[in-house]
């Protein structure tokens, strides 16, 4: 899917809010407008920005459900939904009725804050024009009040507690026939790059997925409470259909809740209700506490999510490697949404060092439109780095915390290329050179050759204990300049290439002097670090002569935490050593495979939270190293399919790619290897086979055996490297 970043200027509409709601904070507001049709238009775009969320009816009827995405393109300006409201129009009169929730927090990790809730809705097309101006009418929905209890969100997330009283509701003010006597009439305010809103960029993402209300998996009665199942760890929005008394409050939370998770509280009306929280969180196990007076009739959830499919898969004759599999892909899930997050439940932050995880998981995994989440991500970033300090920050969009973690931003930039080794973007490359170059030439290189230690805001290199951190920085440094150096070669710029060179030779010679025999450690260290020295082979700082020393390094040493566990295992497979890594996997990953849980937690020891993405990493391996399926060629122009044939007897792989699915599968039976590959059509593809006796098909046809040793016509098959080659 193409990415594009637009400005909406020509804005004929106004922002709209409650001239008494002005400092008001968590506040929902009712906006109303009716608007008379001679003929429906067969399209009619509605350009929508909301200071901080909406949902949107038409006509009565539920036209977004979750409408607008965390504000912050820049550190000043806001996003705008284009959607298409022409099916819920009719001739006559028409409804559009919009409810706006205004989060208000000063301090947050995942949004900025105007400092004023707002609305701006323009829908303007032949014969029809909908804008909000001040004769839109308004109110604040007195239903919506303030948790005040003791679970209160961590202070990182933007939103706050849902508490709904509904004794307060205002039935039926979006349908029509309502009297809207009593309703002011909404405040214009100015639209623009010098309002308190500034400027709109068109949402870059697509809506998000609604999946429909579903029926919990199963459930478990406790004294006053009711916790259900949900089959896997999703964003859900959990509904009730009660008969009750008035003034009964049922508490909606998960397993998530206490570590500061958001939940819902709704307060009854007397007789059959029902309700749905407009707010989402995430976790496996349910709880709804149900007070005596209240009579439950139906409790159920629905699902929703960030606009993908799941088109990558991987299974073999190993049911741990299938389930970590798997568990790594729903960890990647729950934590898209607005942005590729750390976790659904505690702050919903992009941070930079886990959105590059992520995106090379949805590289295995997902279709082409999780690019642009990444995309989105990598923009945001541009857009608060200063032009004055040159400074790439890890958490954007963000209020009121300012926070560069270099390691991590330096593993962004070598996330750079590899987003364009799998997209062949070459759009994407010009986007990040300057910024990259900018913030490379903040490091000073001292007189020993190696990278004067950068602090940041927050001096990070990975979860844990026993950092070498000249070790591991130099590394990181030497990997970024590395992966710059190429997006130089790739867009000629022979200014960059020459300086990178230079400046890596240097750091190069001078790194060789931390070497102690069995591996790098700088002086102060009290043993290797198993994390630096993986990053020193995937940077090349490692000749090959020292790869036996190294294997035994990457296998022994396990300081990292499941961040930096992707690295050394991407390391030891960099090395050949397969075995090797699918023994450290397993091993360091057997408790939460073991776990009765879909997702994977943000340590070993089981602390943090129970869903981090930048756990995922064996996803990666599995499909990339151990069925080895790769670009050879930017955007797999050329197709590598090298399959680790020695560790299973069977396995099945399938990559997303933006070229089309690649597939591949294979068994092994009595020294007979068959292997079936399916690639797009028109591709080419260098295809390895196994040392026994294999015969391979492509896309149906037959086009090698080894009992006659020839290969297809279109096929050539080198004997030595034991490779097809499909041109």
């Amino acid at each position: 899917m193409k990415y594009e970043r637009k400005i909406k200027s020509d804005w004929s509409a106004k922002w709209i809010w409650a001239e008494a709601e002005e400092s008001s904070k968590n506040a929902w507001l009712c906006f109303n407008k009716t608007v008379f049709l001679g003929e429906v238009p067969q399209s009619l775009t509605a350009c929508i920005a909301a200071e901080n969320k909406y949902i949107l009816y038409i006509n009565g009827e539920l036209a977004v459900r979750d409408g607008g995405i965390k504000r912050g393109p820049t550190p000043t300006d806001c996003y705008h939904d284009e959607v298409d409201i022409a099916p819920f129009l009719k001739v006559g009169e028409n409804l559009i009725s919009v409810h706006v929730w205004y989060w208000g927090k000063d301090q947050s990790f995942s949004s900025t804050d105007a400092g004023q809730g707002g609305l701006l809705f323009e829908a303007i097309g032949e014969d029809v024009s909908v804008i909000s101006d001040n004769t839109w009418k308004v109110k604040r929905d007195p239903a919506f009040k303030e948790d005040h209890g003791v679970l209160q969100p961590n202070f990182r997330l933007p939103e706050s507690n849902i508490y709904y009283d509904a004794r307060e509701e205002m039935c039926g003010w979006n349908t029509g026939g309502y009297d809207f006597s009593d309703w002011e009439n909404a405040a214009e305010y100015s639209v623009g790059g010098s309002g308190m809103w500034g400027k709109t960029y068109r949402r870059e993402i697509p809506m998000f997925k609604d999946f429909g209300l579903k029926d919990y998996a199963s459930s478990t009665e406790g004294e006053g409470s009711i916790t259900l199942k949900v089959p896997y760890n999703a964003h859900i929005t959990p509904y009730l259909k009660v008969d009750a008394v008035a003034g009964k409050e049922i508490s909606i939370t998960t397993e998530n809740t206490a570590e500061g998770s958001l939940h819902s509280t709704y307060v009854t009306k007397d007789g059959l209700q029902e309700f749905e929280s407009p707010l989402w969180f995430n976790g496996e196990r349910i709880t709804y506490t149900v007070p005596e007076g209240v009579r439950v009739i139906s409790l159920k959830y629905r699902e929703s999510g960030y606009a993908t499919e799941f088109r990558g898969d991987y299974r073999c004759s190993d049911e741990q490697m299938n389930t970590l599999w798997q568990k790594s892909l729903r960890t990647l899930y729950v934590t898209m949404r607005d942005t590729y997050m750390d976790c659904p439940d505690r702050e919903r932050a992009p941070w930079w060092g886990d959105a590059t995880n992520e995106m090379m998981l949805s590289m295995y995994s997902l279709d082409t439109a999780s690019h642009l989440l990444y995309r989105k991500g990598v923009s945001t970033m541009l857009g608060h780095a200063s032009p004055e300090t040159k400074v790439l920050l890890t958490v954007v969009p963000t209020k009121g915390y300012y926070s560069e973690l270099p390691m991590q931003q330096l593993a962004g930039i070598c996330g750079f290329y590899s987003y364009y080794r799998y997209t062949a973007d070459e759009e994407f490359l010009r986007q990040v050179t300057c910024p990259s170059l900018d913030y490379l030439d903040l490091w000073d290189i001292g007189e020993d050759g190696l990278v004067t230690h950068r602090t940041g805001s927050w001096d990070w290199p990975d979860w844990g204990d026993r950092f070498d951190v000249p070790v591991l920085e130099n590394a990181w440094y030497y990997y970024a300049m590395l992966s710059v150096l190429s997006i130089a070669e790739i867009l000629g710029d022979i200014e960059a290439r020459d300086a990178l060179g230079d400046r890596m030779a240097k750091l190069y010679d001078a790194y060789q002097k931390l070497w102690c025999g069995n591996g790098y450690k700088s002086a102060s260290a009290e043993g290797f670090d198993d994390r630096g020295n993986a990053v020193a082979v995937l940077a090349g700082l490692c000749p090959e002569e020292h790869y036996g020393e190294m294997r035994e390094l990457l296998f022994d040493v396990r300081n990292s935490s499941p961040y930096m566990e992707y690295y050394v295992l991407e390391a030891l497979c960099k090395m050949g050593e397969y075995e090797l890594a699918k023994r450290r996997m397993c091993e360091r990953y057997r408790d939460m495979i073991a776990e009765d849980y879909s997702t994977l937690w943000e340590l070993w020891d089981k602390s943090g939270t129970m869903n981090h993405a930048w756990s995922g990493g064996p996803l990666v391996i599995m499909s990339k190293h151990f069925a080895g399926i790769t670009p050879l060629l930017p955007g797999y122009m050329l197709i590598g399919i090298d399959p680790r044939y020695s560790l299973d007897s069977h396995m099945s792989c399938t990559v997303p790619a933006v070229i089309g699915e690649i597939k591949l599968s294979y068994t092994t039976e009595n020294c007979h290897t068959n292997i079936e590959v399916v690639i797009p059509e028109g591709a080419r593809a260098v295809i390895r086979l196994p040392e026994k006796e294999a015969v391979l098909w492509i896309n149906g046809q037959k086009v090698f055996d080894d009992s006659t040793g020839n290969a297809a016509v279109g096929m050539e098959y080198d004997s030595e490297s034991r490779t097809v080659t499909v041109e």
